[in-house]
């Protein structure tokens, strides 16, 4: 496996360092600082990118939000299977994983399944739908497909007690919904919608806490929930394109066609309106669509 990187200008990746060639190979190291001067070998990686995941991984069970990550190109993700290898050595270098009493090796718990799907898979490509936003929609699917396939890697032997994918799933998305918005009925919700579709609970999970331009997840549930959350809610107010297009939350991109197409024959130049309020609906619009689109509606 060769650094896809080789030929260009190389940015400075945190706690990795380029090993001497062995055997006409390079390996790429990835260290942390855990304190007290201490440095911890995460492992020699075949990638500079690879490391710098298990940089990544150190770094969010350490640390959580508060140490700077790298940013890994779409190129350069690893597989569900590199995930599951590089986190278990990453955290069992770092002495996070249960002790063993005996000799005799232990399965891990549901419970450290379930944690180290929320704290390194989920918030990781949260992260990258969060970094590569050019085309949320698409990140989006990627993220949620990578997911998927992650929850069936750790979650695989209901002999052992394990959950099945959906249900490890549902049960990540429930401790998010009850931590953001400390309402039951609004998880109840949420998940009696999307619990029968692994696909929508994997996008949910993955799905940033703000987007490019405002909202995120709390304001997209409190949009779409609108009638559970009620008066309590403290629904978020409505954005500036929907007030431009005189259409609210929720809403669906045909309507939103509707509202732009009736709008744009009074206010377009050639109907004697100004370009600069044309020009604004066309923002909105797209703006609109964009809203929409991110949430398959």
């Amino acid at each position: 496996m060769h650094d896809s990187s080789s030929g260009k200008k190389r940015e400075r990746l945190r706690g990795v360092t380029a090993l001497p060639p062995s055997h006409g190979e390079r390996r790429y190291r990835a260290r942390i600082s855990a304190g007290q001067g201490r440095q911890v070998n995460l492992g020699s990686y075949p990638t500079r990118w690879l490391a710098a995941f298990a940089y990544n991984i150190a770094a969010e069970a350490l640390h959580g939000q508060g140490r700077a990550r790298n940013e890994i190109p779409g190129s350069e993700q690893p597989s569900s299977e590199q995930v599951r290898v590089i986190s278990e050595r990453v955290l069992r270098r770092l002495g996070l994983e249960q002790s063993v009493a005996s000799g005799d090796e232990q399965p891990p718990t549901v419970e450290q399944l379930l944690t180290l799907l929320e704290i390194t898979v989920v918030n990781f490509w949260r992260d990258q739908v969060d970094v590569n936003a050019a085309d949320h929609n698409r990140e989006l699917d990627r993220a949620a497909r990578r997911l998927m396939e992650a929850a069936h890697v750790l979650f695989w032997c209901r002999s052992a007690g394990h959950p099945s994918p959906l249900e490890a799933l549902a049960r990540v998305l429930a401790k998010r919904l009850d931590q953001t918005f400390r309402r039951s009925d609004v998880t109840r919700a949420v998940l009696d919608d999307e619990g029968d579709d692994e696909r929508r609970v994997a996008r949910w999970l993955v799905y940033p806490d703000s987007l490019p331009g405002g909202g995120g997840f709390r304001m997209t549930v409190e949009d779409l929930y609108a009638d559970t959350l009620g008066a309590n809610g403290s629904p978020s107010a409505n954005p500036e394109w929907s007030v431009v297009l005189g259409i609210v939350p929720p809403l669906t991109s045909e309507q939103v066609r509707i509202a732009y197409r009736a709008l744009s024959k009074r206010i377009h130049p050639d109907a004697g309106g100004s370009e600069a309020e044309f020009v604004r609906l066309q923002a909105a619009y797209e703006a609109a669509q964009h809203y929409c689109t991110v949430r398959g509606i």
